[in-house]
């Protein structure tokens, strides 16, 4: 037996590898591109890396065919902002990268894939304010998005017609130390980065805009306690996840910060653009993942930041 994790040098993928080995697996494998090891640095001796680009078709088939997991979880991508400028790129890791990663996990006998979406799958035609849920219409509006849900669709075709436990999970923003890739989303990590460095932060949208939020450790939790549920229990398949409700917006979070660091400098200066962007204020409800298999965050906002300051 073992578990493989594509990404698992990134932001979730090495919160994931660390809780496993945390947890005394010692049959963690490691897929990484970049062969940057600073998340898992300090535990990268207790597990195996094999570096993989999954843009390359023919060292994904052979990544799978030489480790032979028994669960995949699948967290690499090119993400929003690379991808945009780059769609051909993207288009190579997220959708030709994924129809081989999954039929060479067929392959190899592969019994579970947990698979990390996003909320990026829904886009267009929802109304401001309306909450989003698992059986929203999903009409992405960015390339990635558009990934994204041909992937969540061939692992439930792959789970219908070959048995594969395929699962996943549509995260929010994610936010969490050391994001270097930036998105319209992103002051949700910075914000708190910047206060605990002593810098200046100016935040590019309104203090009214609403993102849903989840810490990168939470994110973790989500994709472990998803691999772990029963069977029976997965009737959805595909999942939205949230942090700790209500979801605050972004005067919130910045009131939840100088309550820790009153000496932080944070400042609004909406860039006309991103604020428009924003302005869809949206909010999800993940019900389902809370009744099918128990879905609870650990970390609510002051706790979040608490922990992500320490």
């Amino acid at each position: 037996m073992s578990i493989l994790i594509t990404g698992g040098t990134g932001f979730i993928g090495a919160e994931i590898v660390r809780m496993l080995v945390e947890a005394g697996r010692d049959d963690v494998i490691v897929a990484h591109r970049s062969g940057n090891f600073d998340r898992i640095d300090d535990i990268v001796d207790k597990v195996q890396t094999v570096q993989a680009d999954l843009s390359n078709d023919d060292a994904v088939t052979k990544l799978v065919a030489d480790t032979k997991p028994t669960s995949l979880y699948h967290f690499g991508a090119t993400l929003t902002g690379p991808g945009e400028e780059d769609p051909q790129a993207l288009l190579r890791s997220n959708v030709s990268g994924v129809v081989t990663l999954f039929e060479a996990a067929r392959q190899a006998g592969t019994e579970q894939i947990i698979f990390a979406s996003s909320i990026g799958t829904y886009g267009r035609d929802l109304a401001p304010d309306e909450p989003v849920d698992d059986m929203s219409l999903q009409r992405p509006n960015t390339i990635y998005g558009v990934t994204k849900v041909f992937a969540e669709n061939l692992g439930a075709w792959y789970r219908s017609k070959y048995g594969i436990d395929f699962r996943g999970l549509r995260y929010p923003s994610i936010v969490g130390p050391g994001v270097t890739t930036k998105s319209l989303a992103q002051y949700t990590s910075w914000m708190i980065e910047a206060a605990g460095k002593d810098e200046p932060f100016e935040v590019w949208t309104v203090p009214e805009t609403v993102i849903p939020i989840l810490y990168y450790k939470d994110a973790a939790k989500a994709a472990i306690d998803l691999a772990a549920a029963p069977l029976e229990q997965i009737k959805t398949i595909n999942y939205l996840v949230d942090g700790a409700r209500p979801t605050p917006n972004a005067g919130q979070l910045a009131e939840a910060v100088l309550a820790r660091v009153p000496e932080a400098k944070i400042t609004f200066e909406p860039d006309p653009a991103a604020a428009l962007s924003l302005a869809r204020n949206l909010v999800i409800d993940d019900a389902i993942a809370r009744q099918e298999w128990g879905w609870e965050p650990a970390f609510d906002l002051d706790g979040m930041i608490d922990d992500f300051l320490s």
